[in-house]
């Protein structure tokens, strides 16, 4: 083998690793995640599933590199408050926290998770824009927020599922829709 070929080949296979460790790092971020969902929350065969999606979800992303990366982590940390938000509103409003729960998902659980998760869409939306690959960075960071903030409002059952989704979509577009209309003034 050349020089040159053997520099080459080193330099692939540097490169390939630091790919695959950001994969790793994604598979534990999401069972740190997944750590935290189990201690504030009820859990359930979803639960897992959740968690499952969120580990393939943040390893692929981060063995991908770049916007998607970028997206991903910004998400993670966009999904925390829809994931801790349900749980603050029952124990200030029943005394206690979510996984003594025995009562079904009430009416300000749900609406924790929707709002939250509009708010915290508004805020990505935005910083897509300012990116510089706008749409592989809000994909990465709207899949990951949601798939955050479903590990807690999947308990709350399908009502607190569509929140997030619908929230942190409507939210991602309309801080989209703000910060284009902003940056063309």
């Amino acid at each position: 083998m050349a020089r040159s070929e053997l520099a080459f080949a080193r330099a692939r296979g540097a490169y390939e690793r630091a790919h695959a460790v950001a994969g790793l790092r994604g598979i534990a971020l999401a069972g740190a995640l997944a750590l935290l969902a189990i201690g504030l929350h009820r859990t359930t065969n979803t639960t897992w599933l959740v968690a499952s999606a969120l580990g393939a979800t943040l390893a692929v992303l981060g063995w991908r590199g770049g916007a998607f990366r970028r997206g991903a982590h910004a998400g993670v940390l966009a999904g925390l408050p829809p994931m801790i938000a349900p749980t603050l509103v029952f124990a200030l409003g029943h005394g206690g926290h979510c996984p003594n729960c025995e009562l079904g998902p009430t009416l300000p659980c749900l609406l924790a998770c929707f709002g939250t998760s509009a708010l915290v869409g508004m805020f990505v939306g935005h910083a897509a824009t300012r990116d510089a690959s706008p749409a592989r960075y809000a994909l990465a960071a709207i899949a990951s927020a949601a798939l955050t903030g479903l590990l807690a409002c999947s308990t709350t059952g399908i009502g607190g599922a569509v929140g997030v989704v619908i929230g942190l979509v409507a939210g991602g577009v309309t801080g989209w829709v703000v910060a284009g209309r902003t940056a063309a003034a």
